[in-house]
C-alpha cells in the first residue's frame, strides 16, 4: 500500500518542469519582465519556490503556471473595470500569480486582494516574483468554512469581481453552498458582481439524490449543475445568478491534474475542466 501511494505521488508531483511549455509562455514572460528574473534562471527559481512546501497537485503538476485567465472572454472587461476603480478578490489565490498577471496587464495592484487558507503561500508568492516591496495588493488568510475564523471578515462588502480557480471542486455540494453564501458577502451591495474561474468538471454529474446515496464527497459540475448550485446559493442569500461557461477536455494526466479529484472519468471519458463565469442578475 505504501509503495502504491509513493508511485502515485511520483506521478502527481513532477519534480522537473515538463518539456512542453506551450501553456507556460505567459508565466515565463511575467517572471522575466515583471519579476526581473534572468531567463536562464527561471527554471531553477520556479522549482525551488514552488516545490518548497505543500505538494499540491496544482504545484506538482505545474498547472499553476498556465495563466489561463488571460484567455477568458471576460478578461478585457475585467482589466477595464479594475482600471476604472472596481476591486477584485482572488479566492484561493495560492502564490498570487493570477493577481500579478492582472497587475502586469495594467490593473492597479491596489485594487487587488488575494485570500488563501495558507499564509505560507503569500510569502512564497513574494519570493517567486521578488516584489514584496513593490506589489500593492492586499493578502488575507482564513478558513472560509470555519465560522469561528474571522480572518476573512475584513473582506466583506469590498469587491466587484471574485476569481476562484481549483477551489469549489475540493468540496461537497453542501459545503459549496456554504462557500457560495460566504462569497456573496464579499461583494459590494451595488456591485455588478461577477465570479469566474476554472475547476474540475464532469460531462454528466451525478444527480443530487444519487450523489447523496453514494455518500457525498467532492462534487464536480457541468454548466447545468453549476447553475443549480448558484440557484441554491441564491435562495439562501436572496440573490439571483446566471452561469455561463464551457467544459474543456483536460490535457493533464490523471495524477497531475492541478488538484482535481482523483476518481476515474465518467464513462471512461477524458478528464474535463470547467471554465465558468457567474453573473449577478438585477
Amino acid at each position: 500500500m505504501a509503495e502504491e501511494e509513493d508511485q502515485r505521488r511520483a506521478r502527481r508531483y513532477q519534480k522537473d518542469l515538463p518539456d512542453d511549455r506551450t501553456n507556460f509562455a505567459k508565466a515565463w514572460k511575467l517572471l522575466e519582465e515583471y519579476g526581473h528574473i534572468p531567463p536562464e534562471d527561471i527554471d531553477a527559481h520556479v522549482i525551488a519556490v514552488a516545490y518548497s512546501i505543500f505538494h499540491y497537485g496544482c504545484l506538482g503538476g505545474w498547472r499553476f503556471l498556465d495563466l489561463y485567465l488571460t484567455t477568458a472572454p471576460e478578461y478585457p472587461d475585467i482589466i477595464a473595470r479594475l482600471k476604472a476603480g472596481d476591486k477584485l478578490l482572488d479566492l484561493g489565490c495560492c502564490f498570487g500569480h493570477i493577481l500579478r498577471q492582472i497587475a502586469f496587464d495594467g490593473a492597479p495592484s491596489t485594487n487587488l486582494t488575494g485570500a488563501d487558507l495558507r499564509p505560507e503561500f503569500v510569502q512564497l508568492g513574494y519570493e517567486l516574483f521578488q516584489d514584496k516591496e513593490t506589489f500593492g495588493a492586499q493578502f488575507v488568510t482564513g478558513d472560509i468554512l470555519n465560522p469561528t475564523d474571522t480572518g476573512l471578515a475584513v473582506l466583506d462588502s469590498k469587491f466587484d469581481i471574485v476569481h476562484t480557480a481549483s477551489f469549489f471542486h475540493l468540496f461537497g455540494w453542501d459545503d459549496q453552498v456554504k462557500i457560495g453564501q460566504r462569497v456573496v458577502k464579499f461583494f459590494k451591495p451595488s456591485a455588478r458582481a461577477l465570479i469566474l474561474g476554472r475547476q474540475s468538471g464532469r460531462y454528466e454529474p451525478l444527480s443530487l439524490e444519487a450523489y447523496r446515496q453514494q455518500g457525498g464527497g467532492r462534487y464536480q459540475h457541468n454548466i447545468a449543475t453549476l447553475q443549480n448550485l448558484w440557484d441554491a446559493i441564491g435562495r439562501e442569500t436572496g440573490t439571483k445568478w446566471k452561469v455561463t461557461g464551457q467544459l474543456l477536455e483536460s490535457t493533464a494526466p490523471r495524477d497531475s491534474d492541478h488538484s482535481l479529484a482523483p476518481e476515474t472519468p465518467v464513462d471512461g471519458r477524458p478528464r474535463v475542466t470547467l471554465r465558468f463565469a457567474v453573473f449577478k442578475l438585477d
